[in-house]
């Protein structure tokens, strides 16, 4: 900033000597003739004080100094001083006056003028334009300042909108995750479940707020070893090892669980808190006690075929026996007798070799007819149908073959055989046909295999999901595989399975329509590679 005052006085000496007092008095002064040298080298924000004589103001003097004034910052407002001539007002003295418009309110001196007058003028006029400095840097800095806090702001607005969409992000994938998230501290109060594990257990947002969606409410005493541990690992090291245990819903019935957990650090004079994870275990505990049940049901089945071989070989002795006894010499009532033992004989040994041939597990696939892969079926259920008082018809219309895994396709129909039993319980009728027909998609040449009962039906909603995985209508009597396990079956084997159902009316019950190509292009490709391996 520029302090230094001005002086232009274009005639005489009148400039030097007014420099020199004024430097003698300790102000800073330049001394020059002419108001466009100053402009030349100066701007009207860092000049300092200007004293001007009266004849230094030509009217292009006037007119160039007006245009630097009115260009001054707001802050600004240059000092000038004029030597004016003394006397009395005349016409001369008015009219340089309205000339002097343009230069606001100058600060007028008249000639002769005292050296203390003019001393005492020009520090008003250096102090006034130093207040003015100050007051330009005091907008400075608050300008900076401003500036500096709306970069602030700015910055500050971008974190908070990160935090916004991370929060966003977080929140969304925590509420629309399939695994179960809740929140809670040490001491077991919950204060956050997600939808997923809320849904699961049969809760709502309003319990958790309420308190009533607590740790030890949720989990069974026995499980309360495992939370110990799970809390010691969590002081210690700040996260638990994933463990199994199961929540207690709020029907009361229990939910298996993996669970994994690990401390959330709060900031200073909070509590820490800690998030839990949960995965909903039902689907595996379900398919666990599934195989379980199937493995016993295969134990069984091959402990039947074994009994079954181990009893042809007696069946036979006793065989022969009724046969030689056959032609000895008998009354009437014993052969009559020796008759029906050979006829129940006959049915035993049937049995026998069907449950041989059902249990037995075929590697390759062969040509079987409709018949022979129902005839060991049925035979299996012969008593159940005899006892639950169902009426068997059998119309039996198909003369082609079908190239089958014959042990798979016969649990296939040994299911759909079995279901429809199930679905009598107070009897009814059983309706089997076959025949020949074709796939209305390829033409292609097939067999049809329908099964209906006169049971209670299955309403649209079951129908959609009979063949889903652990799906069952039976409560704890079933396993919710058969039908999945069927439908895979017959997919390998390009046939289709197609139902129907009526839960009411005049035609109340269900249908099994399994149709069977005559030759599956994909068992035909398997077959003649097992057999070009085989040579």
């Amino acid at each position: 900033m520029s302090l230094v005052v001005r002086i232009i006085a274009p005639t005489g000496r009148d400039a030097d000597l007014i420099a020199s007092l004024l430097h003698e008095s300790g102000i800073e002064a330049e001394p020059s003739h002419t108001v466009e040298t100053i402009l030349r080298e100066s701007s009207a924000h860092d000049i300092g004080p200007l004293l001007l004589a009266e004849e230094a103001l030509s009217a292009t003097a006037i007119e160039r100094l007006g245009a630097l004034i009115r260009e001054q910052p707001a802050w600004s407002d240059l000092p000038i001083l004029i030597l004016t001539g003394g006397g009395r007002e005349t016409h001369q003295s008015r009219r340089f006056m309205e000339e002097r418009l343009p230069l606001g309110v100058p600060v007028l001196l008249e000639r002769p003028i005292r050296t203390a007058t003019l001393l005492s003028s020009v520090k008003a006029a250096i102090r006034a334009r130093q207040r003015q400095y100050q007051v330009r840097d005091a907008l400075q800095a608050r300008d900076a300042a401003v500036e500096e806090l709306r970069s602030e702001q700015e910055a500050l607005r971008s974190i908070l909108a990160d935090l916004r969409r991370s929060e966003d992000r977080f929140r969304r994938l925590i509420e629309l995750s399939s695994v179960g998230v809740n929140i809670g501290d040490f001491d077991g109060s919950i204060s956050y479940a997600n939808p997923a594990l809320l849904n699961l257990l049969g809760y709502t947002a309003t319990d958790v707020a309420n308190g009533a969606f607590r740790w030890d409410a949720l989990t069974p005493p026995e499980f309360a070893e495992a939370d110990r541990d799970a809390l010691e690992q969590l002081q210690t090291a700040g996260v638990a090892r994933p463990y199994q245990k199961a929540y207690r819903a709020k029907d009361g019935s229990i939910v298996p669980l993996l669970l994994s957990a690990t401390v959330i650090p709060a900031a200073e004079g909070m509590r820490d808190e800690i998030a839990v994870f949960l995965l909903d275990l039902t689907s595996q505990k379900q398919a666990e006690a599934a195989l379980i049940n199937s493995e016993k049901l295969a134990a069984v089945g091959r402990l039947a075929a074994s009994i079954s071989h181990e009893i042809n070989n007696p069946l036979e002795s006793v065989t022969n026996l009724l046969y030689l006894m056959a032609g000895q010499e008998l009354p009437p009532e014993a052969r009559e007798y020796l008759k029906t033992a050979e006829h129940e004989l006959a049915r035993v040994s049937q049995i026998t070799s069907q449950t041989l041939r059902f249990h037995r597990q075929s590697t390759l696939p062969r040509h079987l007819t409709a018949r022979e892969l129902l005839e060991s079926t049925l035979a299996l259920y012969h008593g159940r149908l005899t006892n639950a008082n169902i009426q068997l018809i059998e119309c039996d219309r198909a003369r082609s073959t079908v190239f089958v895994y014959d042990s798979e396709m016969r649990q296939v129909l040994n299911n759909l055989i079995g279901n429809s039993i199930d679905a009598m319980r107070t009897g009814g009728m059983l309706t089997i046909r076959t025949s020949d027909t074709h796939l209305w998609r390829t033409g292609e040449a097939a067999v049809r295999i329908t099964i209906s009962d006169t049971g209670h039906g299955m309403s649209k909603e079951t129908l959609e999901k009979i063949f889903d995985a652990f799906f069952t209508t039976k409560g704890i009597n079933g396993t919710g595989l058969g039908l999945w396990i069927s439908r895979g079956i017959v997919e390998k084997h390009h046939a289709r399975l197609q139902v129907r159902s009526s839960t009411g009316g005049k035609y109340c019950g269900t249908t099994f329509s399994l149709v069977l190509p005559q030759n599956s292009q994909n068992l035909t490709d398997r077959f003649s590679r097992s057999n070009e391996e085989a040579r």
